[in-house]
């Protein structure tokens, strides 16, 4: 099997194909997903860093949902942001990846190395951004697995 990673951070689900995305709400969870507002990531892409959330958040769980407050978010984005500095010095060099327990995406990350990193430090660039700003408007921001 082929992967390939999508770099996007959709702001919406007209240019997702498929429904393997993790979703980023605004807030708590109210039982709807694909809400405006949202934004959306490919499981494979997610599973490039989903072992900071493994390690971050006690309850996750790659199909599971989760709400997670602006503090629980400052370790997290420290990590986001660790890794965006090391992929940017690594020269085109291996990075030891936070890789997520679910999915095996090892090999295919490092077949396409540098295309994969610049497109893992725009996407790392844009998610910073976004959720410190909702993170100033709504104080959480759920996270809904597969």
């Amino acid at each position: 099997m082929t992967i390939e990673f999508d770099f996007r951070f959709h702001p919406d689900r007209s240019k997702c194909t498929g429904t393997q995305y993790f979703e980023f709400l605004p807030g708590p969870y109210m039982g709807a997903h694909w809400v405006p507002g949202a934004r959306f990531i490919d499981e494979y892409t997610f599973c490039l860093f989903e072992g900071i959330f493994e390690r971050r958040v006690p309850d996750y769980d790659h199909f599971g949902f989760l709400n997670i407050g602006g503090l629980q978010w400052d370790p997290i984005l420290a990590d986001l942001t660790n890794l965006r500095l090391a992929l940017t010095k690594a020269d085109w060099n291996e990075v030891e990846m936070p890789f997520g327990s679910t999915l095996r995406i090892e090999e295919a990350f490092r077949i396409e190395l540098p295309n994969n990193q610049r497109g893992l430090i725009a996407l790392l660039s844009e998610m910073d951004d976004w959720i410190r700003g909702t993170l100033r408007d709504h104080g959480s921001i759920s996270l809904l697995g597969l």
